[in-house]
């Protein structure tokens, strides 16, 4: 529909904004065709700022796919642009938020998604994002409160129970968090996401149990996943199994998909069996740069 309106108003702002989002979205939940589908998501949301530079669609459009593709020096300050275009916008302060989190300015990331949540407190994706914050904050209890709050309005709602199971298991807690996790599967039944797959092999990988991770889980390829989260969640399986090699190829492809979460990735457990090496520590003092630019550059607001 977007490239029809495209076709009928070939300055239309809106529809490249649109048509941007879209390729976007479609690389980040999809692996087939990531890279190339990110790419025209970028190509189109500089047409449309190009078109006008003041548009609220165009700045958020061009400002997430930049950080998608790890670009945050470019692209928080469009995203920071579009919260001022549209103050009251759930989506821009979403998307803020979760650009932070991938800059590792989580205690900024944390506010904006709770800012968010503020605005409209009934979305299931708004709790189980800030709960993921209040994680990385090292709040894990509270993360948990959060999403089983949403759960009284959405029941069974599948990621919602996947962070459930997420945030039980960093709580030490992992036959319950197996539990819940199996329960979101079939929840989710053919909808099962990426994150339930992947999440639920964290948990068995902690237990040693390599026989119950789904085989899908180890035929992800680094050039076929463009989002950093995945990337990084893939790359702890890995490391929990004391797969070094593997582990430290995914951990550097993390890095490469932009998520620089410095303090988160100093404090989760999944890498404790990695930290002597090296190469990991390579890696951490390449995170730890970019960590301390972003901080230099964008820790001092929220907005």
């Amino acid at each position: 529909m977007a490239r029809k309106a495209i076709e009928r108003d070939p300055a239309f702002v809106d529809a490249y904004s649109l048509l941007a989002q879209s390729y976007s979205l479609e690389a980040t939940n999809y692996q087939q065709n990531g890279p190339q589908n990110l790419a025209l998501a970028e190509q189109t949301a500089r047409k449309a700022v190009d078109l006008n530079p003041q548009s609220f669609e165009a700045n958020l459009a061009l400002g997430a796919v930049l950080t998608e593709e790890g670009k945050l020096t470019d692209g928080l300050p469009l995203l920071r642009r579009a919260v001022t275009l549209g103050p009251n916008s759930t989506i821009a302060w979403n998307q803020l938020a979760y650009s932070y989190h991938y800059a590792g300015l989580i205690d900024w990331a944390e506010a904006a998604f709770r800012h968010s949540r503020d605005l409209n407190p009934t979305p299931a994706q708004i709790a189980w994002m800030h709960g993921r914050m209040l994680l990385y904050q090292g709040r894990t209890q509270e993360a948990e409160a959060e999403v089983r709050r949403a759960l009284e309005r959405h029941p069974d709602q599948f990621k919602l129970l996947c962070f459930l199971g997420d945030f039980l298991y960093y709580q030490g807690k992992s036959d319950e968090a197996a539990q819940t996790l199996d329960h979101a599967s079939q929840v989710a039944g053919r909808e099962a996401a990426d994150e339930i797959m992947v999440i639920s092999a964290i948990v068995h990988a902690s237990r040693g149990e390599r026989d119950k991770i789904d085989p899908r889980v180890f035929r992800y390829k680094p050039a076929d996943v463009v989002d950093g989260d995945l990337a990084e969640w893939i790359g702890s399986v890995h490391a929990l199994l004391g797969e070094k090699d593997s582990a430290l190829i995914w951990l550097r492809h993390t890095v490469d998909c932009g998520n620089h979460n410095y303090p988160w990735f100093q404090r989760d457990k999944n890498w404790d069996k990695l930290r002597g090496d090296p190469e990991f520590q390579r890696i951490m003092t390449d995170v730890e740069g970019h960590w301390k630019q972003y901080t230099a550059l964008f820790g001092q607001s929220i907005s």
